[in-house]
Formats: C-alpha cells, structure tokens, sequence
C-alpha cells in the first residue's frame, strides 16, 4: 500500500485555506485604509510643524512657497481640473494632500498675517474636498482631522483655520 494523502484530505485541506484566506484578505485590505489614515494625519501635523518652523525662521510668510518648507508630497490642481505633479505643489501657497489614491482630498493653504483694523495672523487654511470618499473620506471624518477642519481663529470667519505659531494639535486618534 501506497503512503500519501487521498482525495478527502487534500479537499478539506484546501477548503481550510480557503476559509482562512476569507478571513485574512478583508482584515489586511482594513489594515492598508488604516495605514493611509494614519499617513495622512502625520503628514498634516508635519505641514503645520514645518511652517511653523519656516515661520519663527524668517518672521513671514511673504513668497513662502510649500517647497521651500516641507517636503510632505503635495500636488496642486490647475484652474480647477486633476491635480498636477508634485514639482508644481511646491511653487504655491495652497496645495492638495494626497490621501492614498486621491490627489486633491485636503487643501492647504498658507495665508500671510494682516494688519490694522480686522488684522489676523498668519496661519494655514485647510480645505476639505467636498465629495470626499473612500480613504478621503475616512481621513476627514478622523476625530484627529475634524480638529484642523474645524479649527476657528478670531478674525477669521472660515472653519479650518490653525494660527502658525498656536499650540493646536490632531495628536488624538479615532
């Protein structure tokens, strides 16, 4: 006779795998969305740490351009269509922050400080694309996002407002 498994037990033994690749699959597919969000979150706090740094380095945000401040990837659109390269992000104030496969899900915007009568600070605007899904959307309903896209200053009448200089954070997670 013959040593070796027989039909039944190389069946059971591949619908097994099967049950056990239906279990994985999902639950790395989450683990990848989970990853996106959370590169995203540490991307925004890095924008804001490095104009701060900018900002206490020259005193102003006068010609700043995002490529000479952080080196975040960032893509910008052009007259309202697809976002562009990287390489034209960095010559503007507002920017697009790319969330896993979508080019333009946060808008950052950097805004010089004002004076006299309605003076503001300089600070940075954030902008949520308004049909955000998927991972975007993920990333903007974070309880650690809604923290910047909800950030008010006095002065300023727009939500998503976070003074460069202030001690606001996204440091919580959801």
């Amino acid at each position: 006779m013959k040593k070796g498994f027989t039909m039944i037990e190389l069946i059971f033994v591949i619908v097994i795998l099967g049950i056990l690749a239906s279990v994985a699959i999902p639950r790395l597919a989450g683990t990848r969305e989970d990853a996106e969000i959370s590169t995203a979150v540490a991307n925004l706090r890095t924008l804001v740490s490095d104009a701060n740094v900018y900002y206490v380095t020259k005193g102003t945000l006068t010609n700043a351009k995002w490529g000479g401040i952080t080196s975040v990837p960032l893509t910008t659109a052009s007259g309202g269509t697809a976002a562009t390269s990287a390489a034209d992000a960095v010559a503007t104030t507002a920017a697009n922050l790319k969330v896993g496969d979508v080019n333009d899900c946060i808008t950052v915007t950097l805004v010089e400080k004002t004076t006299g009568t309605n003076a503001t600070p300089a600070h940075i605007q954030f902008t949520k694309k308004s049909s955000a899904a998927g991972v975007c959307k993920a990333v903007v309903d974070s309880a650690s996002v809604k923290a910047y896209l909800e950030a008010k200053i006095p002065g300023v009448t727009d939500a998503g407002v976070i003074p460069i200089g202030s001690t606001a954070s996204i440091y919580t997670t959801n």
